[in-house]
């Protein structure tokens, strides 16, 4: 039907060119926009899980310089008994 058109298939050839020009680059930018927004959330999930490591390094420090404190305090009254 559109090749029927005078013109017909001028059009179609133009519409062809333009779907390539701006739909090829617009489908490009979005692909890398998604692939960029799936790779930040990593980041920030890394991040996270690093600042729960350090805090769980610094509790198990406190306990075990807790623990090393009791004994010590422990070790003393025995001695004095």
């Amino acid at each position: 039907m559109l090749l029927q058109i005078p013109g017909g298939p001028e059009l179609l050839i133009i519409f062809l060119v333009m779907a390539l020009l701006v739909g090829v680059p617009v489908v490009l930018v979005g692909l890398f926009l998604v692939v960029r927004a799936i790779g930040s959330d990593g980041d920030d999930e890394v991040a996270e899980l690093k600042a729960r490591i350090e805090e769980l390094e610094a509790q198990v420090a406190a306990g075990s310089e807790a623990a090393h404190n009791e004994v010590t305090v422990e070790d003393d009254r025995r001695e004095e008994q």
